[in-house]
């Protein structure tokens, strides 16, 4: 048979503490109520007969040969509210209490002789010194008396008298003040049991609090300071706690960011390289197969009398295949990493003034209009190699698609960390759609100028590889008449 686990209600801890407690206290209170209802008369009744033992110690040292005993025997009456009878050695009743000669058969009022009461015996204990305890009962009444007897002095002898109606009284007088006493304990107890709990339950609660919204991450909320040190300590542990998850979250958050950019870039970079090794095929694939044509046209002795020719024209495409190559080496290395920039300050004006009188023969050819305005003091703080292979790509770009007025204007403004050099050509504009891609490898936006030109598309994305290593900007946009690329140069 398959065991069953009982699962028992869940309460809130200052409702079971309270519960709890509240419960052992009303037992406790019960058990010690129906004790005292039940030996209450006993205790009484032992207390009885140790005060009729100290009376008697105290009577037995009295002189009774003095008359002012008798005066002393009052007062001890007086004082532990019995009643005495004394005998002398001759068993003659010679003391008796007078505040109730009615019980009495006679008087010394009545021939001169004390008469001992007339009583009943319902039960009597003896000790081993002779002394003896008897419960009497009067003859023409129902009350009853504790009667202690005892010998002293020379064969004297005492019994001392104590209702018993009175002992019952004072049983069930302390029964109802025990009772009344207990009940008052019962509610200072309880109501002290309820503080105890709330300042117990209340922290937790709202530790609890703090804690559930730990749960759902929610770390801005501390739990405070409290007077109770385990509590206390317990707060402390779970405000630190707090802190740890919550740096660890954090760091967790930009690992995730980093690691999900990490994956965005990769998913980039494969892409990237595909691209690239599709265009790098596509761009080997025309001259490779123009040379093999005319190579196999000149083994067939096609042509003949153009022998000179065909071999100028794959002479043309193997250079321009190796002039392919030389740029891909050069754009893999930059981009790699593995190129060190070798940072100099140097002249702006200077170093593109020397640029431009290097093109002079192609800007003649082209009829192309110069106007170069920057200021001589700007110094620049880059690798000049880098900047030289910049601007001729930018030369080059606006030298292939320049119109109308035939215009390139070089110029240079100050940034405020950098000087932003700007060559304009005067043209068409590029169209939106190709703006934001001519930075990518072997992207052409104008297909008309191509092969003739020796152009394979990598000028800008190498002006674009270049500037993010170095840190700096670059940019396209179109502008009334024309086209302006512009790119910043670090301040000295």
């Amino acid at each position: 048979m398959k065991k069953q686990n009982i699962t028992l209600p869940k309460g809130d801890l200052k409702s079971t503490f309270s519960l709890t407690t509240a419960l052992t206290v009303i037992f406790l209170v019960f058990l010690f109520t129906f004790v005292q209802f039940i030996f209450m008369d006993d205790v009484f009744l032992l207390a009885t007969k140790l005060n009729i033992l100290d009376v008697t110690s105290k009577i037995q040292t009295l002189d009774f040969s003095d008359d002012e005993y008798k005066s002393e025997l009052s007062d001890y009456e007086a004082e532990y509210n019995v009643y005495l009878e004394i005998y002398s050695p001759r068993d003659m009743l010679i003391y008796t209490s007078q505040s109730n000669d009615t019980i009495y058969q006679g008087s010394s009022e009545q021939g001169g002789e004390l008469k001992p009461r007339i009583m009943k015996i319902l039960s009597r204990t003896e000790n081993k010194d002779g002394s003896y305890y008897e419960i009497r009962q009067e003859m023409y009444a129902s009350a009853e008396y504790l009667v202690y007897g005892c010998f002293f002095g020379d064969d004297m002898a005492m019994e001392v008298y104590y209702s018993v109606d009175v002992i019952v009284e004072n049983a069930e007088t302390a029964s109802i003040a025990l009772a009344v006493l207990t009940f008052l304990i019962v509610v200072v107890i309880f109501g002290f049991i309820t503080f105890i709990s709330k300042m117990i339950s209340l922290p937790i609660r709202q530790i609890k609090v703090t804690t559930k919204n730990m749960s759902d991450l929610d770390f801005s909320e501390k739990c405070r300071s409290y007077r109770i040190k385990e509590i206390d300590e317990l707060s402390a542990s779970i405000n630190t706690l707090s802190d740890k998850l919550s740096k660890t979250l954090d760091t967790l958050k930009d690992e995730n960011r980093k690691l999900e950019y990490d994956i965005q870039a990769e998913k980039k970079q494969e892409k990237s390289r595909r691209s690239f090794i599709a265009n790098v095929s596509h761009e080997l694939k025309t001259p490779i197969a123009i040379i093999q044509g005319y190579a196999e046209g000149m083994k067939l002795g096609i042509g003949c009398d153009s022998t000179e020719e065909f071999c100028d024209i794959i002479i043309d495409e193997s250079q321009k295949m190796n002039n392919l190559i030389m740029r891909l080496m050069e754009y893999m290395h930059l981009s790699s990493g593995a190129y060190k920039a070798n940072r100099s300050v140097f002249n702006i004006r200077e170093l593109l003034s020397e640029i431009i009188e290097s093109r002079s023969l192609a800007l003649k050819e082209k009829e192309v209009t110069v106007v170069f305005e920057i200021d001589p003091s700007f110094n620049g703080f880059s690798d000049t190699i880098l900047v030289e292979n910049i601007f001729n790509n930018y030369l080059s770009n606006a030298l292939s698609h320049i119109d109308f007025e035939k215009v390139i204007s070089v110029t240079a403004r100050d940034m405020g960390q950098s000087y932003r050099v700007n060559v304009f050509n005067s043209g068409k504009a590029i169209p939106g759609t190709d703006i934001e891609n001519i930075w990518q490898s072997f992207y052409r936006a104008d297909k008309s100028h191509s092969r003739a030109e020796g152009r394979f598309g990598l000028g800008l994305s190498f002006v674009a590889t270049t500037q993010e290593i170095m840190g700096e900007k670059y940019g396209c946009e179109n502008v009334p008449g024309g086209v302006n690329f512009w790119f910043d140069i670090k301040k000295s």
